[in-house]
């Protein structure tokens, strides 16, 4: 089969999206089948294990994106998930592959859009398209306007206050964080280019860094104020979309590859998008231990509130959280992503 088409084709799937761009995938290709693997990527500060919730829906986006080329370039190609150690995550076994390989501008374009959004309606078919969407048990919920949203809303501010009274959490946006041009070409991590902050902001992240200086700012109430600003721009989003479904491992792939179909949709529709993990991830830390000493009935009642809202049956959860509205300026600058000779190696 075609080695040049592979490299092609793993080149643009690694576009696809993960935690703070953390890429925590490895695929690998062995003249026959190609399998996504676990890639460890920053020890020191990395708080996302490989059964994680962010790491299984960064699998299922690759997955979804892997499969999207492939159909687009007429491959027909067999997957197979999981193996009883857990790794690989999935194989794709195609039955040929064809000499060259097509970029599909669906998966090329799709891109994260943290700035502000104009607040125009969005297009009504375009949002009904969009709600039809589901996989493996998982759905979308859209919240234009009403109490729902607003709740949402209180939500996303209550598990930011927990978020940023984490350590853990603190270090690894801290160590996440790329700055200078050298660190930015590295490819991984969140270029501050692409974080909309406003003016000052890079400034308070250099400050707020030592984990001592912002344990004592917390002390004062600055995670409060921290929270406010990180609802700012959810509040005034014109729709906010909730991606739910079954908490487990599968539900969970099944979910990544739900959250990249829907995704490179809305972008390929002129629609911005801005995903919010922050509830989702603090949900999971009341249930493994990791939450912030002191957030419990708070993330607890979070939780209690989206199951009664989103109708959540016992077993599922919210998985993401998508703002959603039409750009009012072109995106500055995209996430880049590690060399292919990280993300890639062949067996034969």
């Amino acid at each position: 089969m075609s080695t040049q088409f592979i490299d092609d084709l793993v080149a643009a799937a690694v576009r696809a999206p993960s935690a703070d761009n953390s890429q925590p995938f490895q695929l690998q290709w062995d003249g026959r089948a190609l399998q996504i693997r676990h890639a460890v990527r920053h020890p020191e500060y990395n708080v996302f294990g490989p059964d994680s919730h962010a790491t299984l829906l960064s699998i299922g986006t690759l997955v979804e994106t892997l499969q999207q080329l492939l159909t687009a370039n007429g491959v027909t190609a067999t997957l197979q998930w999981g193996s009883p150690d857990g790794q690989p995550y999935a194989t794709l076994v195609p039955d040929s592959l064809p000499a060259a390989f097509t970029p599909v501008s669906a998966v090329l374009q799709r891109h994260t859009n943290r700035q502000p959004y104009r607040r125009d309606a969005l297009v009504p078919e375009v949002l009904a398209a969009t709600g039809t969407l589901a996989e493996g048990g998982n759905r979308i919920t859209l919240l234009q306007d009403g109490p729902g949203r607003k709740r949402l809303v209180d939500a996303v501010l209550r598990s930011a206050e927990a978020r940023f009274c984490n350590r853990r959490l603190h270090e690894w946006l801290i160590g996440s964080l790329r700055r200078t041009p050298a660190e930015v070409a590295s490819g991984d991590g969140l270029d501050v280019a692409t974080l909309g902050l406003p003016p000052g902001g890079a400034m308070l992240l250099d400050f707020i860094a030592n984990w001592r200086r912002m344990e004592f700012l917390n002390g004062l109430g600055a995670y409060k104020l921290l929270a406010r600003s990180e609802i700012a721009l959810i509040a005034q989003a014109p729709v906010l979309l909730c991606l739910t479904g079954p908490s487990s491992s599968e539900g969970v792939l099944a979910a990544g590859q739900l959250l990249a179909r829907v995704w490179m949709q809305l972008n390929q529709h002129g629609v911005a998008v801005h995903p919010y993990y922050v509830v989702t991830d603090q949900v999971s830390r009341l249930h493994d231990g990791t939450l912030a000493a002191g957030f419990e009935d708070t993330i607890r009642a979070v939780e209690g509130d989206l199951a009664r809202q989103l109708g959540l049956a016992p077993g599922e959860r919210l998985q993401m959280i998508l703002r959603l509205g039409y750009p009012r300026k072109p995106v500055a600058a995209l996430s880049r992503r590690l060399p292919l000779a990280e993300l890639f190696r062949k067996t034969a």
